[in-house]
């Protein structure tokens, strides 16, 4: 289980893939989103190794784990990984640990090579189905008979071996596990599926569990039948998807106590925060949304992915790529989508000019560019101009942008007859993304 899963009000007017439409204008983002169809049957657990560049993608039906790329592409299919659900990565990337559900035990595959290197059985009857690192142990959430609980394995021991640990509470099912970025020896566990939900903060630096805090959420906020939850990067929130309420909650992770909510739709089901804090959050038949650390506003990005699947969603090391896996129902074919920006706000680029102009006389175009929020001082736009002269086009100038009113306006005398088309591009920063806009001209003697 990868560090920051187990894992508001939108911008209004801010479509996927699109910028706002004004006059002859059009601003577009720059981007593309990457849909790619993975060999697989099912669908379980998705983390993101940033030092081989390299997404996995748990299979539990077929018993594998799908490799990619960051741009979406199938590298690898690792075979006879029994069961594979819950994925952990550790800290340096070097070994990827898979819960083999169907056979009681812990795989460890080599991801330089993305061959399996050792295997660790934990216990007769167990099915460990969630994975998280705490207190230098790999914790595994487990059912058991008909009750679940929580055991570790020391992998950075001589000769690792598996341990079933007293969490002080009793477990309907498998425990879903998350790490707290900000306290390396904080785990958080939580009870899925059941109403209603549980959570469970535990300190694990003594190598056992120590628990912190609990709460069964009755009331304020009521919270049933979870799906996934992480901690955020600064460890002092847990933000939680769950079928019911029909908003992602945020609740303090020092007493479980509600501290606000993300806006949704019915039916979240996942939740990923990026190391720099950076939150996304999906529903199965809704937007997946991204959010500044500590914001609820205004959205970043946002993406039409129907059909988001539990758990599923994971972001890159640069946070700005986020991925997210959706199917038609549990059990199908899942579909991997590479979504670009996720990290930056959405700009919006437009242009206006006359209809007409005429030969050799000033024309004047306005434009403006906006966000959500103000854009830096110096922010500036490139203009170039294609005619019949210059079908390649060729340069009008580099325009300010106040960041006040985000209008600017620029002026330029045609040389030809016939359409003009200037073209408009903002090549965006780390916190915003690119737009380009145009606007044509019919120019007359």
């Amino acid at each position: 289980m990868r560090i920051h899963r187990r894992t508001a009000v939108a911008v209004a007017g801010v479509l996927i893939g699109s910028l706002a439409l004004v006059g002859t204008g059009a601003g577009t983002a720059s981007a593309d989103e990457t849909s790619v169809a993975l060999p697989s049957a099912s669908f379980r657990d998705i983390v993101v190794d940033g030092v081989h560049d390299r997404v996995f993608v748990s299979d539990p039906t077929g018993g594998t784990i799908v490799v990619t790329d960051h741009d979406g592409n199938v590298i690898q299919q690792i075979t006879t990984e029994e069961g594979a659900a819950g994925l952990a990565l550790s800290a340096d990337s070097s070994k990827l640990y898979v819960a083999l559900s169907t056979i009681g035990a812990i795989a460890e595959i080599d991801t330089a090579t993305l061959t399996e290197s050792n295997r660790y059985p934990t216990g007769a009857d167990t099915s460990p189905q969630t994975l998280a690192f705490a207190g230098g142990k790999l914790w595994f959430g487990y059912t058991v008979g008909s009750s679940g609980g929580i055991g570790s394995v020391d992998v950075a021991s001589p000769a690792p071996t598996a341990t079933l640990v007293p969490s002080g509470r009793y477990w309907y099912y498998a425990p879903a596990l998350a790490s707290d970025p900000a306290d390396p020896n904080v785990l958080v566990a939580g009870e899925e599926g059941v109403s209603p939900a549980t959570l469970a903060v535990y300190d694990t630096a003594a190598g056992d569990l120590r628990k912190r805090t609990e709460r069964l959420f009755t009331a304020e906020p009521s919270i049933s039948y979870l799906n996934d939850f992480a901690v955020t990067a600064d460890g002092q929130n847990i933000v939680v998807a769950a079928n019911n309420p029909y908003d992602h909650q945020i609740v303090r992770l020092a007493d479980l106590s509600s501290n606000g909510s993300y806006s949704s739709y019915q039916f979240p089901n996942s939740v990923a925060v990026a190391t720099d804090g950076t939150v996304a959050t999906g529903a199965s038949d809704y937007f997946v949304r991204t959010y500044r650390g500590g914001a609820t506003w205004p959205t970043l990005h946002e993406y039409a992915v129907n059909g988001l699947q539990r758990d599923g969603l994971a972001w890159a090391p640069d946070e700005n790529r986020l991925f997210a896996i959706t199917g038609v129902s549990y059990g199908s074919a899942p579909t991997l989508h590479v979504l670009p920006d996720a990290g930056k706000l959405d700009t919006t680029l437009s242009l206006q000019a006359p209809a007409t102009g005429r030969k050799g006389k000033d024309l004047t175009v306005t434009g403006r560019l906006s966000a959500a929020e103000p854009l830096p001082a110096g922010t500036t736009v490139d203009v170039t101009r294609q005619d019949a002269e210059s079908p390649a086009g060729t340069a009008v100038g580099t325009f300010s942008v106040p960041s006040g009113t985000g209008e600017f306006t620029f002026t330029d005398r045609p040389r030809t007859t016939g359409d003009v088309t200037y073209t408009a591009i903002y090549k965006g920063d780390g916190a915003h993304t690119p737009a380009t806009a145009q606007a044509t001209v019919t120019i007359t003697r």
